[in-house]
């Protein structure tokens, strides 16, 4: 972002500097008014900053000036003036500055610097997806739109505005669509397909446009979800100010997710495998469990168990050691299905949760993942995994299991019940010399290593 100052002062050119400094700004000078139009012939800023009395011209000549450049119309103009008089400040309103800030009262005018970082954003790129079949009406709204610097990408039907939101793999800012098209899909058709869309698209923000203005035609447009509507003819500053609201409530819409996610994923990812964690698994785990139950799934769990990790770290030291886990980290990614659920629970444990998989495919992939950890070189590494398995073949078998393990308990399924068996198996596998497969085998009531 930058701002043009115009001003005679050297010092109170500095203020605004320094005031300005730590934001991400860039403040170009000019000492009058001449020097300052030879800049605008080769810049176009975000906003302009003005003194009244500029040395060779007062503001008012310097604004009337300007305004023979169209492409600086829709810049914020901000005057700098000591003059607190009202009749001064309604003279300067009806020149057409955007707002009048007085110099002598530092503090507001600080306070005024700030606030004018917000009224530059009104100057801001865009990409829009304009749908209009009148060719009149799309050329008088796409020189609005160009004119205030944006990319305007214009079809004519609700099926080519569907067809590129399906395949443009450039993002849009905002779509504006007449109500009235050629063609099969209306205004309101394209509206629900973009409200019923994929994930990227169906949070774009949408400006209706209709000639007809009722209130009726609005709320019916609204409620099916345009975020604003706009008549036909409109008033060029009235079409940007809604457009620009749209466009700018959809990046802070963005921003807030984007923390959101971040926040997410700070508490909820392994930072150094990029897997869940202990936390993730301790609340997502259970979800999974009882949903996978619900509606009669299988669902196993795997304990993977990385074997003599400490001796990995004091002999070879903590970056090999660290180097493994995310080599353990992106075999078991490899071997997971979408819906599955991985998670790094301990320093050297994983654990892998899978939904609709028969047991003989759970054993099948645990071997898969024993065995090419054992392939590990750089150090040698190898793993013991503990499995259990709930299949909905065999759930009779599986609560008897349970029951054997601890008859204190009732023989319920759950997450912590299915880690409890795991966890058995995987003590077994270790007895019998790690580097093994250990999985309850239900049929039979008894574990089996592999």
């Amino acid at each position: 972002m930058n701002i043009l100052v115009v001003d005679p002062s050297v010092s109170f050119r500095r203020v605004i500097q320094q005031t300005l400094h730590h934001q991400d700004v860039e403040v170009i000078e000019a000492e009058n008014g001449a020097q300052a139009i030879a800049q605008l012939k080769k810049l176009k800023p975000s906003a302009i900053c003005i003194a009244h009395e500029l040395g060779d011209m007062d503001s008012f000549k310097f604004l009337k000036l300007i305004r023979l450049n169209s492409i600086l119309n829709n810049i914020p103009k901000f005057l700098l003036t000591s003059n607190a008089a009202q009749t001064f400040k309604r003279e300067a309103y009806d020149a057409g500055f955007t707002e009048v800030f007085i110099k002598t009262d530092f503090p507001a005018l600080q306070r005024a610097l700030h606030s004018l970082l917000l009224y530059a954003t009104l100057n801001i790129q865009a990409r829009i997806l304009y749908v209009e079949d009148t060719q009149s009406t799309a050329d008088y709204t796409s020189h609005i739109m160009k004119n205030a610097g944006w990319e305007v990408v214009h079809v004519k039907s609700g099926e080519a505005a569907a067809q590129i939101l399906d395949e443009d793999k450039k993002p849009f800012d905002l779509v504006v669509t007449d109500l009235v098209l050629e063609g099969q899909v209306s205004g309101i058709g394209l509206i629900n397909l973009i409200r019923q869309g994929r994930d990227n698209i169906r949070e774009l923000p949408i400006l209706a446009v209709s000639g007809w203005n009722d209130l009726l035609r609005q709320v019916y447009v609204l409620k099916h979800g345009a975020g604003d509507f706009i008549a036909k003819p409109f008033h060029e500053t009235d079409f940007l100010a809604r457009a620009i609201n749209l466009i700018m409530a959809k990046r802070a819409r963005d921003e807030l997710l984007a923390t959101q996610l971040a926040l997410y994923e700070k508490a909820n990812l392994d930072a150094l495998t990029e897997v869940n964690n202990r936390h993730f698994l301790d609340e997502f785990g259970h979800k999974l469990v009882k949903n996978a139950l619900s509606n009669n799934e299988s669902v196993a769990l795997m304990i993977i168990d990385l074997d003599h990790f400490k001796q990995i770290n004091d002999q070879h030291g903590h970056l090999a050691g660290d180097a493994i886990l995310q080599l353990v980290a992106k075999t078991l990614k490899q071997h997971s299905h979408p819906q599955d659920i991985i998670a790094r629970y301990g320093g050297d444990e994983f654990i892998l949760l899978l939904k609709e998989q028969p047991h003989g495919e759970v054993l099948a992939r645990a071997q898969r993942i024993r065995r090419e950890i054992s392939h590990y070189t750089q150090p040698p590494t190898t793993c013991t995994i503990g499995v259990a398995c709930h299949d909905k073949k065999i759930a009779k078998q599986l609560m008897e299991l349970l029951h054997t393990l601890d008859p204190l308990q009732p023989g319920t399924i759950d997450f912590k019940t299915l880690f409890k068996a795991a966890d058995h198996s995987l003590y077994i596998a270790k007895q019998a010399g790690r580097n093994k497969v250990c999985m309850n085998n239900l049929l039979e009531h008894t574990e089996q290593v592999y």
